[in-house]
């Protein structure tokens, strides 16, 4: 796994669970099923971000009942759209 952060930098926040309060992520590079995937780390969660199209390229079934808005990690907020397990 690499990391493409600098020590003390970070990489977006959540803003999910608690309006107004904010939590540190990290990206990675990775694999899952031996398929390359840009991974994003929430710090005090054990949960990630990975790209809807991918997730189904790999096999995954998403549950598009759950949604979370995410910003800071580019210049625009987005909506993530479910949600699926990765073991």
């Amino acid at each position: 796994m690499e990391l493409e952060l600098q020590y003390g930098e970070s990489r977006g926040y959540w803003k999910y669970h608690a309006p107004g309060k904010w939590f540190r992520q990290a990206k990675a590079i990775g694999k899952i099923n031996n398929e390359r995937a840009t991974l994003l780390f929430n710090s005090g969660a054990e949960v990630s971000i990975v790209d809807s199209t991918f997730a189904r390229k790999v096999g995954c079934t998403i549950d598009e009942s759950q949604r979370q808005e995410c910003v800071g990690i580019g210049e625009n907020a987005y909506m993530t759209e479910g949600r699926t397990k990765i073991k």
